[in-house]
């Protein structure tokens, strides 16, 4: 079987949590596929230091600093910066990850973590999918975990925040399919890089590399024909 592949030599990338991981290595992959880049992060220093990475790649490379976690801030971005584009693709890859139990979360740590995993990205696709249906073409990824499938104990905000964005990527397909846009949720298990880092009791030396999560991703994104991986549970071989 022969799978109808995208060109998407071009096309507008806004990536969040573009310093993390798995958003880095996604946005050196879209470079090598000539795919222009807004990289969106809470840190100017690390933007401006993936923006150099990104240098040798002939690809037009922007920047914006948002912190997500706070409301006022995204709102202003959302109005002022991301207003203003039109990508042909939205990775929603930021996330953060507290280890604390129910009982030891606030109300405050809460709703920060549902805010950054969950809000924004529920109003960037708003913002953004009427566009990619103007176009009649666009990719939306969401990055969920193995968390948006189970749960795990001490990190209860973190998986009721990705439990929603599974619901909002299944929804959100049903809404814009019929018009070329194209909604992704990929679950990777525990991956290598400062989240990796932060997970207890589990062997890092067989976390996947995040590279390999950007090859999967990529790999999804391309196919343009009726074939399409809509949720992708990307999971470890080894277990220790």
């Amino acid at each position: 079987m022969t799978l109808t592949k995208a060109n998407l030599a071009g096309k507008l990338a806004l990536v969040t949590g573009a310093t993390g991981s798995i958003g880095s290595a996604l946005c050196k992959r879209l470079a090598q596929e000539k795919v222009n880049l807004v990289l969106m992060s809470k840190t100017e220093e690390k933007l401006a230091h993936l923006s150099r990475e990104l240098d040798g790649f002939d690809v037009d490379v922007s920047a914006i600093s948002c912190d997500m976690s706070v409301a006022e801030e995204l709102n202003e971005c959302l109005d002022t910066q991301i207003g203003k584009l039109r990508p042909d693709i939205l990775v929603n890859a930021a996330g953060v990850f507290p280890n604390k139990d129910i009982q030891s979360t606030s109300i405050e740590e809460y709703e920060s973590v549902i805010r950054v995993n969950l809000t924004a990205a529920f109003l960037l696709c708003r913002d953004i999918t009427p566009k990619m249906c103007e176009s009649k073409w666009g990719r939306v990824v969401n990055l969920g975990s193995s968390s948006s499938y189970d749960g795990f104990k001490n990190t209860t905000a973190y998986c009721i925040s990705k439990h929603g964005l599974l619901g909002l990527s299944r929804s959100l397909h049903s809404e814009v399919k019929h018009n070329g846009v194209r909604v992704y949720h990929i679950s990777p298990s525990s991956t290598k890089g400062n989240m990796g880092l932060a997970t207890v009791g589990q062997d890092y030396s067989t976390f996947i590399e995040p590279s390999e999560i950007a090859d999967c991703i990529m790999f999804a994104i391309q196919q343009d024909g009726n074939a399409m991986l809509e949720e992708l549970f990307v999971k470890r071989m080894e277990v220790r």
